[in-house]
């Protein structure tokens, strides 16, 4: 008896995140997923309808899973310390997750109307809009904090800083620190 195939979205998802956490985004296109899932090409395309909505798609994940985490912590958290706790959080999933952490750091590697991108914005709102820092005049302060945060953690991720992690988390915490104490709230 031949054993029959299950491929499910969540199946081929799931190995097109493997393939870029582990490989690169630069790893991944149809044939190498297919090669991993043991399925034609072909098969791919039920799913996706090509490369870049395959990327799109495995972004969403990545974001709503950032997101969830995120959301978790801040629980009870407020004020500038929930700052504090979206940098570190944000960090440290970029950090664990740095084949996929392009996808919600680079702006260039998808278009800006993809899902991926929508859902970042949308994280962003939901931690800015409570903390009032949507308003017109706290605007250069939410730049400069996504600018540190985005500056240090693509720093990082690519081997800018030659230190010894405790003397990296350190930093990252005065630069992030530096960045919230010039935020009025």
């Amino acid at each position: 008896m031949v054993k029959k195939r299950v491929l499910t979205r969540e199946k081929v998802l799931a190995t097109a995140s493997d393939i870029i956490d582990n490989e690169g985004l630069d790893a991944l296109s149809i044939h190498n997923l297919a090669a991993a899932l043991d399925v034609r090409p072909q098969s791919i395309y039920n799913y996706a309808k090509g490369l870049n909505d395959l990327v799109d798609q495995v972004g969403l994940e990545f974001v709503d899973e950032v997101s969830h985490r995120i959301t978790q912590k801040l629980v009870g958290v407020s004020g500038k310390e929930a700052l504090r706790v979206f940098a570190h959080e944000f960090r440290d999933v970029s950090l664990q997750h740095s084949g996929l952490a392009p996808l919600i750091l680079n702006p260039n590697v998808l278009p800006k109307d993809s899902n991926t991108h929508q859902a970042l914005i949308e994280l962003y709102r939901n931690l800015f809009n409570p903390l009032h820092l949507n308003d017109e005049n706290l605007k250069i302060e939410s730049t400069l904090y996504r600018s540190a945060l985005f500056g240090f953690i693509l720093q990082e991720t690519g081997d800018f800083f030659l230190l010894p992690s405790a003397e990296l988390d350190d930093r990252f915490t005065k630069t992030m620190d530096l960045a919230i104490d010039q935020i009025e709230l």
